[in-house]
């Protein structure tokens, strides 16, 4: 996988899930080796959430300013 922040080169990592209070449990990520970015799946879908909906936001504003300028 490529570090989508350097283009560097990201490896799978284990880590424990602190939140449910127990080291028996442990969650998947990617950490790059250039820049440390990590992305686990919560991260993942918050950028393709994110992704979507901005360029239908910049349609719209685009298409504002054409109406308000003609």
């Amino acid at each position: 996988m490529i570090c989508q922040r350097c283009d560097g080169l990201m490896v799978r990592e284990w880590y424990d899930d602190l939140e449910l209070g127990s080291a028996e449990h442990e969650i998947s990520a990617w950490r790059c080796l250039n820049c440390g970015s990590i992305v686990d799946p919560v991260i993942a879908a918050h950028h393709q959430t994110t992704h979507k909906t901005e360029p239908d936001q910049l349609w719209r504003q685009r298409l504002r300013e054409l109406v308000t300028a003609a």
